[in-house]
């Protein structure tokens, strides 16, 4: 290219997230090294077996067998070190120079990986290279670590990318990057000779597997559309009142979707959140009689609740024989507008005593407080009410989480612990911003409360919005 007139090849390349970081500098040292580790002090099945029990996220990949299998995708590694500095910090040696290398490198991913890069983001980009490249030489001394390849160095260039070429998603070779599996699932079955000619006759049958399985899907779709189009009229109401509910709702980026169809229609199509997967419904008296001697959530559902709407809507005047109508649901969609890019997004929420006979799984919210830094809170019902005079509102049922001073064996920068209160309250979905992770902690010696880590690496907004709740300045 250089015979070329005009060209520079160095101007045609980008620093590369996927294979300079993702599977380079994680999957192929730093994860290469803690496995080593973890081997070596015995401790990578008890490593596996909390990985499995991590809690779940959209998008975020629930690993089971981290030890018995070899991942080589970028994406699987990319999920694993979102993952694992909350599980090594309690098990790894006190002051463990791994976990803030890690941490650091991670740190690195995210803020390279926002779709918008800013002056006061590039500043904090350097400083988290910087850091990173101090733990390196920590990890070296501790570990005998060699970071001395090419990708290593090529970090300290990846904002000079950034500001001659933009962003570095704009550079991404993560698209078709699964194609590498189906060539060599494809590989796999030809007898190594002649492999392109094996390669065209497998292709063939392979698109034939396609279209009989796109068909498959199709009828399965259509069939599983009309047994839920079946339920919802059984289950809904006959009244004009009910059939009010629209049926399209305007929810993320413009598109359609199709609004769940409850007994107590919502208050408005325009609210940042719509309930799903409805559950029961009924009055709140008739709801805490059938349901509070066995389940704690609903025990005096019936006074708390009437008290709470006083305290948020003083001229409903609720009286005793008023009747409060109720509806339970178990899913939210929750629109926000990201921090990363100032578009709009969106979190699926469980709040299910049994999700996919897995067991129980009630999901975390951030919401508006008054209180200084990130304000969390568990989901353990989420109800619709309709007061006596029309008015809907929607809240949730919660447990809220104290900030605790509390911390692992080995720390890290950006370490949000929670501690989960026993008490539960009402939160309007009003103040509710968008979703959370948490993941559970160890806690203190001897503690029997419930402590959990903050994860705020599931994506660019969480992570901007902790790194600011922190003191950092990164708009």
């Amino acid at each position: 290219m250089w015979n070329i007139r005009f060209s520079d090849p160095y101007l045609s390349f980008i620093y590369d997230l996927l294979h300079f970081l993702e599977a380079g500098k994680w999957g192929h040292h730093l994860w290469s090294l803690t496995l080593d580790l973890l081997e070596k002090l015995g401790l990578l099945a008890e490593v596996t077996k909390r990985m499995a029990k991590f809690s779940r996220w959209r998008n975020l990949k629930h690993i089971n067998d981290l030890a018995t299998k070899d991942f080589t995708d970028g994406q699987t590694h990319l999920d694993i070190l979102k993952c694992i500095v909350y599980i090594l910090c309690e098990i790894l040696p006190p002051k463990s120079t791994l976990i803030p290398c890690i941490r650091a490198l991670l740190k690195c991913r995210m803020l390279l990986g926002l779709r918008v890069m800013t002056t006061s983001r590039q500043l904090v980009v350097q400083q988290c290279i910087e850091d990173y490249e101090k733990w390196c030489k920590r990890v070296s001394e501790d570990y005998d670590k060699n970071f001395k390849f090419p990708k290593q160095h090529y970090l300290i260039h990846a904002l000079d990318d950034v500001r001659l070429k933009g962003v570095l998603r704009n550079g991404t070779t993560r698209t078709g990057e699964g194609i590498h599996q189906e060539v060599k699932q494809h590989y796999g079955q030809t007898n190594k000779r002649n492999t392109e000619a094996q390669n065209k006759q497998i292709s063939i049958r392979d698109e034939d597997q396609e279209v009989v399985a796109r068909t498959r899907l199709l009828i399965d779709d259509f069939f599983r559309r009309a047994s839920q189009t079946a339920e919802l009229s059984d289950a809904s109401s006959d009244t004009d009142a009910t059939n009010q509910e629209a049926d399209v709702a305007q929810f993320k980026q413009g598109s359609a979707r199709r609004v769940p169809r409850s007994r107590i229609p919502p208050a408005n199509g325009e609210n940042q959140w719509i309930f799903g997967s409805p559950l029961q419904y009924g009055d709140s008296r008739s709801y805490e009689d059938l349901h509070g001697g066995n389940n704690p959530i609903y025990r005096a559902l019936d006074p708390r609740l009437r008290e709470f709407l006083h305290s948020q809507f003083p001229d409903e005047y609720l009286t005793y024989e008023d009747t409060i109508m109720i509806e339970i649901f178990q899913r939210v969609y929750i629109a926000y507008q990201s921090k990363d890019d100032w578009t709009n997004a969106e979190d699926i929420l469980r709040c299910n005593s049994n999700w996919y006979n897995s067991g129980p799984r009630y999901d975390c919210v951030l919401f508006n407080s008054d209180q200084p830094g990130v304000a969390c809170a568990r989901l353990r019902s989420l109800v619709r009410c309709q007061l006596p005079s029309g008015r809907v509102v929607d809240l949730a049922v919660v447990q809220n989480m104290k900030p605790n001073k509390w911390r692992p064996k080995t720390s890290w920068d950006g370490c949000v612990v929670f501690e989960e209160e026993v008490d539960l309250t009402f939160l309007l979905m009003d103040f509710v911003i968008r979703g959370a992770l948490l993941a559970h902690a160890q806690g203190p010696s001897n503690s029997r409360r419930n402590f959990h880590y903050l994860v705020d690496v599931v994506d660019g907004d969480m992570f901007l919005r902790v790194l600011n709740a922190i003191g950092h300045v990164c708009n």
